[in-house]
């Protein structure tokens, strides 16, 4: 059987970066990262494939920043704040998204998040 895929919109707070992830599994895969700058930003991740991710408004509102080895690259809204995504230092051919960022994560009350061991990597 083919799995069906679906179309999930989300944004920054201000609306300036709009995006979009295309995926069959919305709420499997969620994790936190225990490393020193997610533990900060205490947010729960959706990873998808670098191809299932579009920005779909916003490039130039984004900023980006690096630390430690300079491989992940995280992504922020320059006028609200909000963190939105990262491409994953782990895996490079992954996008995580905030899973919060997403417009259906209001209506979602019950999460599994697994936890990934970014602390070692610190």
């Amino acid at each position: 059987m083919e799995e069906v895929k679906s179309d999930y919109l989300g944004s920054c707070h201000c609306d300036k970066v709009r995006f979009k992830i295309h995926t069959s599994s919305i709420l499997e895969g969620l994790y936190k990262c225990n490393c020193s700058l997610c533990t900060k930003k205490s947010i729960i991740m959706k990873p998808v494939n670098e191809n299932s991710f579009f920005l779909v408004k916003g490039k130039e509102s984004l900023s980006l920043y690096q630390w430690n080895k300079n491989i992940a690259e995280h992504y922020f809204c320059q006028n609200c704040g909000i963190y939105t995504h990262h491409r994953r230092r782990r895996d490079p051919s992954q996008i995580s998204v905030n899973f919060a960022c997403l417009d259906i994560a209001e209506t979602v009350s019950i999460l599994s998040v697994g936890i990934a061991d970014g602390k070692k990597h610190d």
